[in-house]
Order: structure tokens, then sequence, then C-alpha cells
């Protein structure tokens, strides 16, 4: 699983990551990332103006197509469209697809009613109201809300302190949406699978990278504390969600940290 394909990517390596691609030292070996770090520079009015044609030599680079594979596609897209339609056929997979989408909805409500998806979510609500609050203020002492966001900041305050300060608060936001969003997928795999429990599954891998996710969010909470006591009491909140949300995943996925991430995970082989 740790292989790199014919173009040079390893597999997969995009599901158990945590997305910060200037970061990984895999970025060239994953197709999201490697599109990722190319967009880097690119202002956003550029990034919001793609034409289809942009879209299109993207999607190539991310899935490794060429121009015959695009043209194949594009031709067997067209000669779908044309096939006659069986009323027949069509009212079936209607009705299936209908039924789908009731068993899927029902699962979502069962989701979003889960503990650890209810604590997700009201972290999640708990992060942005915080750094609502304080994001002016954060500013003006120095701190880098974003780490391609400071250019505004004065030099003089680019301190040691205020650096591993930014590192902290950065964790913090970079993560308290993606713990609510992994948890919900994980829960929703969980739920929905029917085989037997295999270590090796998505669900596990999900979970996996959402303890890593909440791990490092429990430790910038620890440092922005220790770096902005007066801030003690108002962390508290999210600090036990976050450390209920680590106990319910230990008791929900017990697994998860003996799953095998690609290329991540390497020197678990074995």
């Amino acid at each position: 699983m740790h292989t790199p394909d014919a173009q040079g990517y390893i597999p997969f390596i995009h599901n158990y990551c945590d997305r910060r691609c200037e970061r990984c030292r895999f970025v060239r070996q994953c197709r999201v990332g490697a599109v990722d770090v190319d967009d880097v520079g690119e202002t956003e009015d550029a990034v919001a103006d793609e034409t289809p044609e942009d879209l299109r030599k993207r999607l190539m680079k991310l899935m490794g197509l060429s121009e015959e594979d695009m043209a194949a596609l594009d031709a067997a897209r067209e000669e779908r469209a044309n096939e006659p339609v069986d009323p027949l056929e069509q009212a079936r997979e209607e009705a299936e697809m209908a039924e789908w989408k009731r068993e899927q909805e029902a699962l979502d409500r069962k989701v979003d009613a889960h503990p650890l998806s209810v604590m997700g979510s009201t972290y999640l609500d708990l992060v942005r109201a915080w750094i609502e609050a304080r994001e002016a203020s954060l500013k003006a002492r120095g701190v880098q809300l974003h780490h391609r966001m400071g250019v505004d900041i004065p030099a003089e305050l680019h301190t040691p302190e205020m650096l591993v300060l930014s590192e902290a608060v950065q964790e913090v936001l970079w993560f308290h949406t993606m713990i609510h969003v992994k948890l919900q997928r994980a829960l929703h795999g969980r739920l929905d699978d029917d085989e037997e429990d295999e270590v090796q599954c998505d669900w596990n891998g999900t979970a996996k990278v959402c303890v890593d996710a909440v791990d490092r969010s429990i430790a910038a909470w620890d440092t922005l504390v220790d770096l902005l006591p007066e801030e003690a009491d108002d962390a508290l909140p999210m600090q036990e969600l976050l450390r209920r949300i680590r106990k319910g995943l230990d008791a929900e996925f017990p697994d998860a940290m003996k799953f095998i991430r690609p290329g991540f995970d390497a020197h678990m082989r074995g």
C-alpha cells in the first residue's frame, strides 16, 4: 500500500492525512497535494474565476489522465446520453435511488444524533465563537491566524513567543472543522458497514486521522493557555470537549490506531 503507482503517486494517501499539504513530506507523491501546492501563490480571484478548461486540466492532473483518456471518457458519456431509454428500467432505477436516499437520510439522522457527532458540532461552534470575539485583538498582538496571512503584522511583533502562539492558534483553527467532519465520516462508515469488523477499513482510518487532530488540538490549547493565561476559563469548555471526544473515539473505534495509513505508517508494516 506504500508503493507509488506508475505516475509516482501513493494511492489513497490523501484520504488519511491532515491536509496541511505545504508541510507534508509526501506532497509530490499525492495526487491531491501535488495540485494544492501548485496553487500556492494564486490570487483568490484567479482560483474563483477558473474556466471549465482550467478545471478540466486540474481534473486531468489530479486523476493522472491524458488527453486520450479524457477523449475516451467524453465519447463514452456521449454514447450513454444517446442510448434509448427503457421506461421500465428507468422507473426501477428511480425507485432504487429513492430508496437509497431514504436509507441515507435515516443514517444521516442517526449519525447527527450520535454523542461524538454532537460533541464535534458543539466544539466547532465554540471555537468559531471564540475566534470571532478575539480575532482583532490577537492580530494586534502579532498572532498570525493563518500561515499565508501574516504580511500585515509588524516585524517587531514577530517575537519567538508570538510565533509559538501563532502556531498554536493555527492548529486550533485548522482542526476545529476537520474534527467534526471526520467524526461524521467515521461514524457514517461504522454505522453503514454490514461487513465483519476489519482493522484496515476506511472508518478506522478516518477515526485515526480524527484522533491525531484531537490530540494536536489538545496540545495546542495547552500552549495557548500557557501563553495567554487570561484565556484559561474560556478555553476550559473546549478542552473538556476534546478530552471527551478523545475518550469517545477510543470507545467507538478501539482498533483505529492499528490502521496502517498509506505512506505515513510505512514503519508499521510487518
